[in-house]
């Protein structure tokens, strides 16, 4: 199996996992979902291939299941159900469960110990019997977010719904997630280093020919979106300034990773995100500074954050 080929196979077994979690209640009650696949749907035009499934804990589940192990064991059971059952539907039948592993996510670990687990799902193909190594398939489950009333809405997958991420929070979160892939953010919390994440200027120049900058209220609840975001993971920002650190670092890598498509330039995705960034200051989005609770005495975590509003 060619690397384009087993792409394809991972795309559809996730799509089929999405598709399980959806008729799961358990799972589909205690997590939200987001990332490229979520975007994909909400702008019914696929961009770019996501070969993950992102989701966070919902709160109110994180409330009532406290301490890593018990919302591990949980997701390892139920996920393994889900899939069971599902896959057991189909007519004719081709996945079978193999094995399910949750553990933290060493991509996403912190040293705020913000719960961030890595779901690994091993399948077996009754198609491709005579195929080896086919790869395992992720889901990153990461911590509960701070969320405003627009944050999130339901989202047809298969038959049934599950409570995703809004384009306005798809936004916010894309922003903030580069910021994060940053040195300054990184020398903020003490975080090891990753590689630029460049995948989410290119979403978000996708974003933006789907809802130009001319659509001041979209934008408006991007803006808002965006700074709820921050606050939920301590992320500065001053400006385009702050978005320009390691700017060489940042087209370098945007120029060299395989998973983004090649008809977007460099140039022409970051001036876009130019123009989002000069938006978002005349908005009065930004900037912004959220210090950690050591610097803050009155702030007890990224759950009791709340962004100020937007006008």
């Amino acid at each position: 199996m060619d690397s384009t080929a087993r792409e394809q196979w991972q795309s559809e077994v996730l799509d089929a996992i999405l598709e399980s979690f959806a008729a799961s209640k358990p799972l589909a009650s205690c997590l939200i979902f987001k990332g490229a696949r979520v975007l994909s749907r909400r702008l019914e035009t696929p961009r770019r291939r996501s070969l993950d499934i992102d989701t966070n804990l919902d709160r109110r589940f994180a409330d009532t299941h406290p301490g890593h192990s018990a919302q591990r064991d949980y997701l390892r059971t139920e996920v393994a159900t889900a899939l069971r059952e599902y896959f057991g539907r189909q007519n004719p039948v081709r996945f079978e469960l193999v094995n399910v592993k949750v553990e933290p996510n060493p991509r996403q670990g912190h040293p705020r110990s913000w719960t961030a687990f890595l779901v690994s799902i091993s399948v077996r193909d009754l198609a491709k019997l005579g195929v080896r190594g086919l790869p395992s398939l992720t889901v990153d489950v990461a911590a509960p977010e701070v969320l405003d009333v627009d944050s999130v809405a339901p989202l047809r997958v298969g038959n049934h719904e599950v409570v995703a991420y809004t384009l306005p929070r798809i936004v916010g979160e894309k922003l903030r997630a580069f910021l994060t892939s940053l040195p300054a953010y990184r020398r903020k919390l003490g975080r090891p280093g990753e590689s630029v994440r460049t995948k989410d200027i290119y979403d978000l120049v996708c974003i933006e020919q789907e809802r130009p900058l001319t659509d001041r209220a979209f934008w408006s609840a991007a803006g808002r979106e965006f700074r709820t975001a921050s606050a939920s993971r301590y992320v500065d920002c001053a400006g385009l300034m702050t978005f320009e650190e390691d700017l060489d670092v940042t087209r370098a890598t945007y120029e060299a990773d395989a998973t983004i498509p090649k008809d977007i330039s460099f140039s022409e995705a970051w001036a876009v995100l130019t123009a989002i960034v000069k938006l978002m200051e005349s908005l009065g989005v930004i900037p912004f500074t959220f210090p950690p609770p050591e610097d803050n005495p009155g702030d007890t975590g990224p759950s009791a954050i709340t962004a100020k509003p937007v006008s």
